[in-house]
């Protein structure tokens, strides 16, 4: 690996180093894969940028890779000069994109997008990066957008063949598409309520969403996302915040129907004058009628006066699960209302086989000793003897 002894000679030597091979090579050559990948930190490149992206254009290489800042948002957005790419540029099939400016005058009026692209990965890309979608909409199968200025994105017909789908960090609002043989989707974002709708996509396999806000979100995470295509996935995986002071859940006209394996990650703000907002994921057995496994991971931030708090049994309606095998919660430590959850799992489930409790969070902070041992007992003091012993480990 090239390691320069400062980043400004590293940079000159660097251009110097692939100009230099360039030079050896023939345009007109065809390749499978072009690949560069260099943390700039001057603009003054922007001149052999050009070259290479019309090396690189001509070569009519498969695969591409242009990556000016790899691992980190962008210290400088280089102009992706898309004049270079004509007719369709009917031999790249994939093509990565990191730090790059597609601001006009980049693109060309005559410009026609990339006609047989099969993947397209953008990373902190600047300007309207629907020209390098619009023709492959029939053929894409692989998208991934992230950190990029894209406010709303919608499609104007259907992405047929695409099959994985990410959406992350773009401060997007709305979010609108047809893809049927959809399998996986990921969306991250710092809105409070995107809305984004998955239309006809009945075969998806796995979602992921992510919503990093302190805001209490359980409501928009469970009554919303749904109705918006999520309620076909087979496997969920999602982190959002929730507030225990609000008690009520709005529900749901529309179910999980489909989901077996739901991870839930929770950032819980656990209030002083009331902690019983944490029993709204009860709802959870309801919503996923043919649940299997159930993860819930908490990180409870509590309020002073909070922790450690003994508060009477809320006892919930019991509502017979038929489905629900394993049930993993970790973070359970502070909170009775936490217990009084896990014992009304084990009660509505009726082929429960496993429910792990612990009072750690899943790879995320490490306890003192004493508050581990003081987590264990208060878990074992309320959960044992109510006729789930065979099943129930302590961590």
């Amino acid at each position: 690996m090239f390691r320069p002894r400062s980043p400004a000679q590293g940079e000159e030597d660097f251009v110097r180093n692939v100009d230099s091979v360039l030079r050896q090579l023939s345009p007109t050559d065809p390749r499978d894969k072009f690949a560069l990948e260099f943390r700039f930190i001057q603009s003054k490149v922007e001149c052999h940028v050009d070259q290479w992206v019309a090396f690189c254009a001509a070569s009519t290489a498969k695969d591409i890779v242009f990556d000016f800042n790899p691992g980190s948002w962008g210290t400088y957005w280089f102009s992706f000069p898309l004049k270079h790419f004509r007719n369709g540029s009917p031999a790249i099939r994939s093509l990565h994109l990191m730090s790059v400016d597609l601001y006009p005058p980049v693109v060309p009026p005559d410009f026609r997008g990339f006609t047989n692209l099969r993947e397209l990965k953008l990373d902190s890309v600047l300007g309207d990066i629907h020209c390098l979608l619009l023709p492959a909409f029939s053929v894409l199968e692989w998208l991934s957008i992230t950190r990029c200025t894209l406010h709303s994105f919608s499609t104007s017909q259907p992405l047929g063949r695409l099959r994985y789908m990410c959406v992350q960090y773009c401060h997007m609002h709305e979010l609108e598409v047809q893809a049927p043989n959809l399998a996986k989707f990921e969306f991250a974002s710092f809105e409070v309520h995107p809305v984004f709708v998955l239309d006809e996509c009945l075969d998806i396999q796995e979602v992921t969403v992510t919503v990093l806000t302190e805001e209490d979100v359980f409501d928009y995470a469970f009554a919303k996302l749904p109705a918006g295509g999520m309620s076909y996935a087979r496997k969920l995986s999602m982190r959002i915040a929730i507030d225990t002071q609000v008690l009520q859940f709005a529900g749901c006209p529309s179910s999980f129907i489909n989901l077996k394996h739901l991870i839930l990650t929770m950032h819980v703000r656990v209030r002083y004058d009331s902690t019983s907002g944490i029993l709204r994921l009860a709802s959870l057995l309801e919503l996923a009628p043919v649940l299997e496994q159930l993860e819930l991971h908490m990180e409870c931030q509590y309020s002073e006066g909070v922790e450690n708090m003994w508060l009477k049994e809320w006892p919930l309606p019991i509502q017979p699960h038929d489905h629900l095998k394993t049930v993993h919660m970790s973070g359970v430590y502070g909170n009775i209302d936490l217990l009084n959850l896990a014992l009304h799992f084990a009660r509505c489930a009726m082929v429960l086989e496993r429910m792990v409790i612990g009072p750690m969070v899943k790879k995320n902070y490490v306890m003192t000793r004493d508050s581990l041992e003081e987590g264990q007992q208060m878990a074992r003091e309320h959960l044992r003897g109510k006729g789930f012993d065979g099943i129930l480990t302590f961590l």
